[in-house]
């Protein structure tokens, strides 16, 4: 088991005197000179005060710099600590909480919105261009209402979603879950009622008071297989989509609570890799759903340069293939459903990604290893299958 280790405390507040054993602890294990040591710090100051510090999952107290300090002491001195430094400064990338908040934002009127502006041009025969005529017609504001906004995982941030859009959305279309229970879908439907009545100036029909566009929000993907998969051998489905698919066809809960015809379900992910878009995209169009159409949407693309590549980034490749730098416990039968193992990231995801709150185990192992592992990760991540000790 790689010991864990911290830099000493102080008393007093006195962090400042822990950043400078942490910085004088990392020059020490680069072998920086005078010149060098300028340099990096001040590259690093600006990493770690722009971002990096906000690393939700650090242990308390420890920040940034001393965490990669400890991180780099791993390797053997020289070419490893060098390789591990530069991967770091050159291929490492953050997304802070105000990066993705910003991607929460942009959801609704990039979107949601023109989704619903082109639905109500088609429905009236008007030039969708013609945007602040259509958003004034009472079909717009009857199907912006009609809009249910849930989320699908705990990185969802609706509470974000809401606060970004008082105008457009109310409180009662953003709800933080997709497992509607049977008396919140009745409260869905009785406040949406009060609502299409206001709107049309008269009581509106048994099948007007229904969701007619789901919105399901979720932060991250980086394989889609969580999303949805589909069995080789019985052609089955798994994963949230289908699950929440199935609980759309029935009549209880939230199912009875939406259009049984022309029901448009909006999958959104705030960010998505190129392998985690490809899957779902593939997958989607097989999965059958009979009261409309399903949308899948992806608000920032990671791109295909982003992902580590055999040749480009052959030094942190080949560290992270040595079987030191790795801990086999973390192979489990949660991470058996990417097929691959969580050496090079889940799924074989290769990716140099952090994001504030947790890293993704889509990245490459040697950036995630847990606290209870015995490699030491830059940034550790806390599973939600972590095992008991």
């Amino acid at each position: 088991m790689f010991q864990s280790a911290s830099l000493p405390a102080y008393a007093g507040g006195r962090g400042h005197v822990k950043k400078e054993l942490a910085e004088a602890l990392l020059a020490k294990i680069m072998d920086w000179s005078d010149a060098e040591k300028a340099t990096e710090r001040a590259r690093l100051e600006s990493f770690a005060s722009y971002k990096y510090d906000e690393y939700q999952q650090f242990s308390p107290g420890r920040r940034f710099v001393e965490s990669l300090a400890l991180w780099l002491g791993q390797f053997d001195p020289g070419a490893e600590r060098r390789t591990a430094y530069d991967f770091i400064c050159n291929r490492l990338v953050f997304v802070s909480t105000n990066e993705m908040n910003h991607l929460v934002q942009l959801t609704f009127p990039t979107i949601i919105r023109p989704r619903i502006i082109a639905d109500v041009a088609q429905e009236l025969g008007m030039n969708p261009q013609r945007i602040k005529a259509i958003v004034e017609t009472p079909e717009y504001r009857m199907r912006l209402r009609r809009t249910l906004v849930l989320g699908m995982s705990d990185g969802a941030r609706t509470d974000w979603f809401r606060r970004a859009n008082p105008q457009d959305m109310s409180n009662e279309q953003v709800f933080h879950a997709y497992d509607v229970s049977n008396a919140k879908a009745e409260n869905m439907r009785s406040k949406l009622r009060k609502d299409l009545r206001s709107i049309l100036d008269h009581e509106p029909s048994e099948d007007q008071v229904c969701f007619q566009y789901i919105v399901l929000l979720d932060d991250f993907s980086a394989s889609g297989t969580s999303a949805i998969r589909q069995d080789e051998e019985t052609l089955e489905f798994d994963g949230k989509i289908p699950k929440i698919v199935e609980m759309l066809e029935s009549r209880e809960a939230l199912g009875g609570a939406v259009a049984e015809t022309g029901l448009v379900l909006i999958i959104v992910v705030y960010i998505a890799s190129d392998q985690a878009i490809d899957h779902i995209k593939k997958l989607l169009p097989k999965l059958t759903f009979s009261k409309g159409t399903i949308v899948f949407e992806v608000v920032h693309r990671l791109g295909p340069s982003l992902r580590l590549d055999d040749q480009r980034d052959a030094g942190i490749l080949a560290l992270a293939n040595q079987d030191r730098y790795f801990d086999p416990d973390v192979d489990d039968e949660h991470g058996a459903v990417g097929g691959t193992s969580k050496r090079l990231g889940y799924a074989d995801g290769r990716l140099p990604v952090i994001l504030s709150h947790n890293t993704p185990n889509n990245s490459i192992f040697l950036l995630w290893a847990e606290d209870i592992q015995r490699v030491r990760g830059l940034f550790p991540r806390v599973s939600r299958h972590r095992k008991r000790q």
